[in-house]
């Protein structure tokens, strides 16, 4: 009975030596860098953890062998084709649901998000990660100390991002790019010598949007990889949408939050459309770009005292050494969403995608759901009443009522051309002004003339008092026009119609006008004194439909009653929407 006892000791002795040097091999192996973020490192180590065995047996026969791929000669790698070419979701099993819901998104409604389990509150907005395996023979006598997974857009990787995949034979990570993403593994051996496998492409699900988990930062989204009306697709990796610092009202973003926008985005501009300076990123190395915009008193003065700052974003985005550009408020839903809708109108992606996108939102925290025609929240965050501002415009397709929008503001054609053929691959749509239109020194007027010092007011404008007039004269092709008017007033009365307020002649002959808007709704008035920056509501503003004959006209506005600002007189070809 004695020697089975010491036996049975010898074995649980051995046992004992075995568990020490395996301890002792885990914790002088690499770990990942710390940009990587403390949830992929904690996934890192677990996987390590479990693979201890399999780790060292790597490190001591210079292979690293997957029974889903085959091992490679020595110093050479060897990939899994099929899982390469097998796209990855990078959208979780609700933002799936919600982007294949089948519905009009601009019709929405709060069942339609709570069956996709969004509440508005909680933070749902990051993406899946996605997986690249390999393996990989060092050559004799070496072993592998290191991994680098290096990914990017373009194909010979000059845009690559390097994450640190340890000694493991995969790597999982997110914000992978939509469709097809370049990568290759880097292997640093013993003898500090590098080993690169060839530039390979790995494949992800390419339904917009291409959603970013950037630390503690919820809301992040990059606007690129949608299909335009024309066909051609939106760049990614150039115009990013998110939240803002302390968009909690509280906590600032992280490090990590940093490392993802600045290093992996390599993020070359931020644009703030709060009103804070709190907001800011202010990250180093980051041109900031303060675009202040006011949170208006009422959905339709949420664009109309907003419109110059548009113009202002307009503006920084036809600069292509901005690129590329990170905008936001505090929380990435409210100023962020007019800014992207009309950006994302500008791109030509379809109606419905710009609102999926809006409502899209809804997955982070942002103080309740968002989404257009609200009916408990009439007088709040409905962007539908913004929104159909644009919708009121002449053009066939959202992109050409934006288009028409943003020049009836005083945005310049060739700038918004800018925008649209550095953002856009492939096909574009024909966007040559379909009419003509009128700022600055090409309109006449014997009102005030005012050159505007910041993006509050239009860069020209008039101020017109009673019997105040100004005037645009252009030569037409005949047919149906759309006359309109980009037009301020600090009034903001509920119980008179503009209309009402100015007298509208064309070749001296006044004409009806049609729009029956009331002060309020046109979004006139001026912002909430306590905000610090007081700025008076300007709308484009359709006064009706006329026909006019081929040849020269003049289009003339005079005020009958109160003050106007006069910043554009725009005559449109009447082209009715047919998307």
């Amino acid at each position: 009975m004695k020697k089975p006892i010491k036996l049975l000791s010898l074995v649980l002795a051995l046992g004992f030596l075995v568990g020490c040097s395996g301890n002792q091999e885990k914790s002088s192996q690499p770990q990942g860098s710390s940009e990587q973020g403390t949830s992929e490192q904690s996934s890192q180590n677990s996987q390590q953890s479990q693979q201890s065995s399999s780790a060292a047996k790597s490190s001591s026969s210079s292979k690293a062998t997957s029974s889903a791929i085959p091992a490679p000669a020595e110093g050479e790698f060897a990939f899994d084709e099929n899982e390469l070419n097998r796209p990855q979701e990078i959208h979780t099993a609700d933002q799936k649901k919600y982007l294949n819901l089948g519905i009009q998104y601009y019709h929405i409604t709060e069942s339609n998000l709570q069956s996709c389990n969004v509440d508005g509150r909680s933070n749902k907005s990051t993406p899946n990660s996605v997986t690249v395996s390999w393996n990989f023979t060092a050559p004799a006598g070496k072993t592998v100390t290191k991994y680098t997974f290096t990914f990017g857009q373009k194909a010979d990787l000059s845009d690559g991002y390097d994450l640190n995949a340890g000694i493991l034979t995969k790597k999982t990570f997110p914000n992978a790019y939509l469709g097809d993403n370049y990568f290759k593994v880097t292997a640093t051996l013993s003898d500090n010598s590098t080993v690169e496998s060839p530039i390979k492409v790995f494949k992800v699900d390419g339904q917009a949007p291409r959603n970013i988990s950037a630390g503690n930062m919820p809301n992040v989204r990059d606007m690129g990889g949608r299909t335009t009306y024309a066909g051609g697709k939106i760049k990614q990796g150039l115009i990013y949408r998110g939240a803002g610092n302390k968009f909690d009202n509280n906590s600032s973003v992280n490090s990590e939050c940093k490392n993802v926008l600045t290093k992996q985005l390599k993020i070359k501009t931020e644009i703030n459309v709060a009103n804070k300076d709190s907001n800011n990123l202010n990250f180093s190395g980051v041109q900031l770009k303060n675009c202040y915009m006011n949170y208006g008193s009422t959905p339709y003065s949420n664009l109309a005292r907003n419109a110059e700052k548009i113009r202002q974003v307009m503006d920084i985005l036809a600069d292509e050494t901005n690129y590329p550009v990170f905008y936001h408020c505090r929380i990435g839903t409210d100023r962020t969403g007019i800014t992207g809708m009309m950006i994302g109108g500008l791109l030509g992606i379809p109606f419905n995608e710009v609102f999926q996108d809006y409502c899209f939102s809804n997955f982070a925290p942002i103080d309740g759901l968002r989404y257009p025609n609200k009916a408990s929240d009439p007088n709040g965050d409905d962007p539908a009443k913004y929104i159909d501002e644009i919708l009121a415009m002449p053009g066939a397709t959202y992109q050409e009522q934006t288009y028409n929008a943003l020049l009836s503001i005083g945005c310049k054609a060739e700038t918004l051309n800018k925008i649209i053929d550095f953002m856009t691959e492939g096909n574009k749509a024909d966007l040559s002004v379909k009419g003509a239109v009128a700022t600055g020194n090409s309109i006449t007027s014997d009102g005030t003339k005012k050159t505007a010092t910041n993006y509050y007011n239009p860069a020209t404008y008039y101020e017109c008092g009673t019997g105040k007039k100004a005037s645009m004269s252009s030569t037409f092709t005949a047919g149906d026009k759309d006359v309109v008017v980009y037009l301020g007033s600090t009034d903001s009365s509920q119980s008179s119609k503009f209309a009402d307020k100015i007298t509208l002649k064309i070749d001296g002959v006044e004409k009806t006008i049609t729009n029956t808007k009331s002060m309020w709704q046109a979004g006139f008035g001026r912002t909430d004194s306590t905000q610090g920056d007081q700025r008076t509501g300007y709308m484009f503003n359709i006064l009706g439909k006329y026909n006019l004959t081929a040849g020269e006209h003049t289009v003339e506005v005079s005020v009958k009653s109160g003050t106007f600002y006069i910043g554009t007189i725009a005559v449109f070809d009447h082209i009715e929407a047919t998307r």
